[in-house]
């Protein structure tokens, strides 16, 4: 009996239905626990992956907030906080000047907000000064509220710790990194007087965590499906699996490394921006040594005072077009054509180089075939143009190196017109294949300033091909690594007739001795700017009479009989009363003589809005500094 007992027992025991039952119950057991370390897998790689990025870009936000607070923290001091309280301070000049340094800065550093905070006499957390543009929709007044997320990172700045969100701090205006640092008291005593905040768009790295998130949630399902496919398809399936997980993750990763190298060019921005200035001053500092070995030549002086000057010219025309970036990417740029002697403009760009290039010991070569020698352009972005390249091709030509510069004239397919050609041509380091498809971005450069030894922002060819663009002009590149590069540019402009240009230069001849005896009105808070402007005028034979601000300048008018001054030069910022508003009050004097006296804005506000604002004050013109007296006399003689 037991013994049939054992026999039924391991015949059952033997059974295949029975063993496959246990098979694939362990299988289905096996499977389960496979796929939820799969996924647990896959949550614990994406969470461990979105805290890397994240902490990347926090460190990243970290570093560009730094370089704000140490370009802004100077600027800070006692008055900035006890003197700005309310609204109905907005109007002070204090106010204006911080507001619109602050928004310059948030501007230049794609920055979302900047503001500096204080404690009122209630104890409250406040708004003092908001670096937004003054006509944006959410900009903050002077005794605004703190909002409340924002309240505990600027009570510990107050309490004099400089403080950073470790994390994405989710706000009512969107996600945002915020820092924020005490601000101290400019005398020994140390004392925290308020805080200066900074904050950055994190939207980009929300979405990323968000997106990530759900993604991880769907390749967990994917996963699972594809390990049940698997297991019952067999190897090739799974391994086809495998293949597009790797190619998931390559795009991941080839997206990753793109954002981190854009943001990487927009942080150590502002650390590079002297790439596009140094070469005008360098010419500065060298006609300026040169001069001082030559002081007993004055043909010689003469000839260094006027590249120094025009150097200077050049210099101020980058400054502003770096400050312009941000319209020429959006479109905004334009052109202020001006008959220009085509060769003497060239000449002067070349003139900048020749100092760095005898000190590398480099072969310059220059060519010009012009037909036509004026034409309607604009000098100072042509200038650019050819000053950006021809710095690359020095820096980038080793000792001993060779360039050459060639502008040629052909006749243009309309009649009247001719294009201009610029070809410059090195034989440096050139530039691989892959590269010159990125060279005309902006932020772009093929070796780091670490690896190259050369400091450059990777701005200037971005903004040669937008200024390219700009002229309905065009630009290319040929290079090989080690065998230099050349770049030629094609620009069409029209030209300009004998009538147009001489009768300009006839008229200043004849009209210049009608300045002298005439007495001008100069506004300028500036003792400097003063002093150069009154010594320039004086030598033309005007009387010159200073008011240092716009209420001494109204005071001084009234008291004047009529026709005493012929003309007011108004400078705008100035304190207790600003030109905008002295011209105003000018214009509305019962008066009639006296209110219409003519009124040049005379600033270094030079932008077309500044233009428009001045006019609309009630000025008659407008003439950007530094003086340059062959505007600013024609400008005066217009009127006197």
């Amino acid at each position: 009996m037991m013994k049939n007992n054992y026999i039924k027992q391991k015949r059952k025991d033997q059974n295949p239905v029975n063993h496959w039952k246990i098979f694939e119950g362990r299988l289905v057991f096996l499977l389960a626990m496979v796929i939820l370390a799969v996924v647990a897998y896959t949550f614990i790689l994406q969470q461990a992956y979105t805290k890397t990025a994240l902490k990347t870009e926090i460190e990243r936000d970290i570093s560009s907030a730094d370089a704000v607070h140490k370009l802004v923290n100077d600027r800070l001091g006692r008055k900035d906080f006890n003197e700005i309280k309310s609204k109905a301070d907005e109007n002070t000049e204090l106010f204006k000047n911080m507001s619109t340094y602050m928004n310059e800065i948030r501007t230049l550093n794609s920055t979302r907000y900047i503001y500096t905070a204080t404690r009122n006499e209630d104890g409250r957390l406040i708004y003092v000064v908001d670096g937004l543009d003054p006509s944006a929709g959410d900009v903050r007044h002077p005794g605004d509220p703190i909002e409340k997320e924002m309240v505990p990172y600027i009570e510990k700045a107050l309490s004099g710790k400089t403080v950073y969100s470790q994390d994405i701090v989710d706000t009512t205006w969107g996600p945002i990194f915020t820092a924020c640092y005490p601000v101290t008291a400019e005398d020994e005593s140390n004392e925290v007087i308020g805080a200066f905040c900074i904050e950055m768009d994190m939207q980009k790295a929300y979405g990323m965590v968000e997106k990530t998130n759900k993604l991880s949630i769907v390749l967990g399902c994917i996963t699972a499906c594809i390990l049940v496919i698997l297991c019952t398809c067999g190897y090739s399936v799974y391994k086809k699996q495998k293949e597009n997980e790797q190619k998931q993750q390559k795009l991941l990763q080839e997206a990753a490394r793109l954002a981190d190298s854009a943001n990487k060019a927009k942080s150590t921005f502002l650390f590079n921006m002297s790439h596009d200035i140094r070469t005008p001053m360098n010419a500065i500092i060298g006609y300026a040594e040169l001069g001082e070995k030559h002081l007993k030549e004055p043909t010689i002086l003469e000839d260094y005072f006027e590249k120094i000057l025009l150097c200077g010219k050049k210099m101020l025309h980058l400054i502003d077009n770096i400050l312009e970036l941000a319209r020429i990417e959006n479109n905004q740029a334009t052109l202020d054509e001006t008959i220009t002697d085509v060769s003497k403009n060239f000449d002067l760009c070349i003139d900048m180089f020749r100092k760095p290039i005898e000190e590398k010991h480099q072969t310059l070569k220059v060519n010009k075939n012009i037909r036509y020698p004026y034409l309607h352009m604009d000098d100072a972005r042509s200038s650019e143009i050819t000053i950006n390249i021809l710095s690359n091709a020095v820096k980038y030509t080793g000792e001993g190196g060779n360039i050459s510069c060639t502008l040629n004239q052909y006749p243009g397919e309309k009649e009247g017109w001719s294009v201009l050609e610029l070809i410059i041509a090195d034989n440096g380091i050139g530039m691989s294949e892959e590269f010159q498809k990125h060279i005309f971005e902006s932020f772009s450069q093929e070796r780091s300033s670490s690896d190259s030894g050369i400091e450059g922002s990777g701005l200037g060819m971005g903004i040669v091909k937008k200024l390219v663009d700009l002229m309905d002009g065009k630009i290319t590149v040929q290079s090989k690594p080690g065998a230099g590069s050349t770049f030629t540019i094609t620009l069409p402009l029209k030209i300009a007739n004998e009538e147009e240009r001489n009768p300009k230069h006839a008229d200043g001849q004849l009209n210049i001795k009608k300045l002298e005896g005439k007495r001008v009105l100069l506004v300028e808070d500036n003792d400097l700017n003063a002093e150069i402007a009154t010594e320039l005028l004086t030598e033309e034979g005007i009387m010159i009479e200073r008011a240092e601000n716009g209420v001494a300048c109204i005071d001084m008018f009234n008291k004047a009989k009529q026709n005493y001054y012929s003309l007011i030069l108004m400078d705008i910022q100035m304190p207790i009363m600003n030109g905008y508003e002295a011209s105003r009050r000018i214009r509305e004097l019962k008066d009639g003589n006296k209110s219409q006296i003519p009124i040049v804005a005379m600033t270094a506000n030079a932008f077309e809005e500044d233009k428009k604002m001045a006019l609309t004050s009630g000025m008659n013109d407008h003439v950007a500094k530094p003086i340059d007296m062959n505007v600013l006399l024609p400008t005066i003689m217009k009127y006197m």
